[in-house]
């Protein structure tokens, strides 16, 4: 029987929320003992009421040590029952951040990477070509997606986003790796992706996605796809955004990017909405979006920031009223302009404004706050979609928004939960990221792992999709409830691909919450 304890596998910090969870039905003890590696109990404990829900068809109870505040490493004690152990101390992430954040330059496309038995030679460096023309177009750089070789503007730009906020939170505790200097190696390629007139290719990849080999070994054509709205306005917003951490470091850069935001954002005045949908050749990740009133606004937003020029904060309000929805996700990006209102812009003489944004996240942590407090696991979902670790990551950034402007504890502790679910307080009790963890995956649909049949450290998987997107979850997962729609399966893209924008949430979660 596979363990019905469920801890973050990790640890969990000297002063903040400690819970773990555990099985009703596999383990009827009705409390709980810290336990040091030796055996020893140091502290004892009933476990909360059962809660049930649908997600995880699982009754779960919930054990509450946050008053223990011993450092040391320990284990947890139910009947004759042991869980995995795991540390309480302070900066016990330091590690775990570092390899998650590696990840990215192990992504990185277009020149050699050294990344042990993951290491190759420059990859995609021929020219594109721009689909729908006898054109070419050199664009070198960028980080692989996911699973696979292409490189998307959306996808990017969220993970860009993520990471230059992880930045800000983390630049004076942190300094085992260079997040600016990552950041910018994406920025450079992004800058690659904009047309003469200001709009911006919606992907780069080869026409269908691969084998498992390693990148360099892809030799097929690569083309640029046409351009879209959505990567458009994405790029916009990231570009103006990220101004602010190189014009102090180095002002022609910061210059040129905010050149080529304005550029988009000309483009996005002068055009109506054009919607991204695979053209019938290409069958790579589409990343389509056709409400793309969040993406606009979110260009408004960075640039408004970036300048302080009145009408790009007139026009983002006047898309306000169209009630976006406050979100992080890749095709809902509303709570990123609103974030860069509040805590970026001057909003000075915009008290209404400022109110009516602070409630808007408000309203929507609070919503997520009880949604949490009703579930099993404490999660924050009704749906398992696809990426739902990812999801997870994402509504835990909008907790500690509202955490932001409230200071109400509840919101953070909420937002701590969604982290701890994703590295071991789930129903499988696996930490969902490669390499880390008493018990990580080790089947990821990622190709350089597949090629070399080495794991690479620090990606998070996907994680459970109800869908059942793939012909492996399908056969494996059938009947089974949401949460445990998930297998550790190379074949199985729908729940155990990895991505830069599942990673990248991850890394903002945990910088927001101060683990590092």
């Amino acid at each position: 029987m596979k363990n019905s304890i469920f801890v973050n596998q990790t640890g969990y910090l000297v002063k903040e929320q400690k819970l773990a969870f555990i099985d009703s039905k596999n383990n009827d003890a009705s409390e709980f003992s810290l336990c040091t590696k030796d055996g020893k109990a140091v502290y004892t404990a009933k476990f909360k009421d059962a809660v049930t829900d649908k997600v995880s068809g699982q009754s779960i109870r919930a054990a509450d040590f946050s008053d223990f505040k011993t450092k040391g490493k320990y284990y947890i004690q139910a009947g004759s029952e042991k869980s995995f152990s795991f540390e309480i101390g302070e900066r016990i992430y330091d590690e775990f951040f570092k390899k998650i954040l590696q990840y990215f330059t192990y992504s990185r496309c277009g020149e050699e990477v050294k990344a042990g038995a993951w290491s190759h030679p420059a990859c995609h460096t021929t020219e594109a070509e721009i689909y729908g023309s006898d054109k070419k177009k050199t664009v070198i750089g960028g980080w692989h997606d996911a699973g696979d070789y292409g490189r998307y503007v959306v996808a990017g730009t969220k993970a860009v986003m993520d990471l230059l906020l992880a930045y800000d939170s983390t630049k004076d505790t942190f300094k085992d790796f260079d997040i600016l200097s990552e950041v910018r190696f994406e920025l450079e390629w992004l800058l690659q992706m904009q047309r003469e007139d200001g709009a911006v290719y919606h992907k780069i990849s080869c026409y269908n996605f691969c084998r498992f080999i390693l990148p360099n070994e892809e030799k097929d054509a690569i083309v640029l796809s046409p351009v879209s709205t959505a990567a458009t306005a994405d790029f916009a917003g990231c570009l103006s955004f990220a101004v602010r951490f190189f014009k102090d470091t180095d002002k022609a850069f910061a210059d040129k990017l905010l050149d080529a935001a304005l550029k988009a954002q000309k483009y996005l005045d002068k055009n109506s909405d054009e919607y991204y949908t695979n053209p019938p050749e290409i069958t790579t990740g589409g990343y389509g979006d056709h409400d793309v009133k969040d993406e606009r606004y979110f260009a408004l937003c960075g640039l408004y920031s970036a300048t302080k020029d009145k009408k790009y904060l007139k026009a983002a309000v006047k898309l306000r009223k169209k009630k976006l929805y406050e979100s992080y996700f890749w095709g809902c990006v509303t709570s990123y302009g609103t974030e860069i209102l509040l805590n970026y812009s001057d909003l000075k003489g915009e008290d209404k404004l400022k109110k009516e944004l602070e409630k808007a996240v408000i309203t929507r942590a609070q919503a997520l706050y009880e949604l949490s407090q009703e579930s099993s696991y404490r999660t924050a979902m009704k749906k398992v979609h696809w990426g739902s670790n990812g999801y997870v990551c994402d509504e835990a950034h909008i907790l500690l928004l509202a955490y932001n402007i409230t200071k109400e504890k509840k919101f953070y502790n909420a937002a701590l939960s969604q982290v701890d679910y994703v590295l071991g307080c789930n129903p499988l009790n696996v930490c969902y990221v490669t390499g880390l963890g008493s018990e990580p995956i080790k089947k990821p649909h990622h190709r350089p792992s597949g090629a070399v049949k080495k794991v690479m450290p620090g990606m998070l998987a996907g994680g459970p999709s109800e869908g059942l997107q793939d012909e492996v979850a399908k056969e494996k997962l059938k009947g089974k409830s949401p949460l445990l729609c998930y297998i550790d399966h190379e074949c199985s893209f729908s729940t155990n691909e990895v991505a830069i924008y599942w990673n990248s949430a991850l890394v903002c979660a945990m910088a927001k919450l101060g683990l590092v």
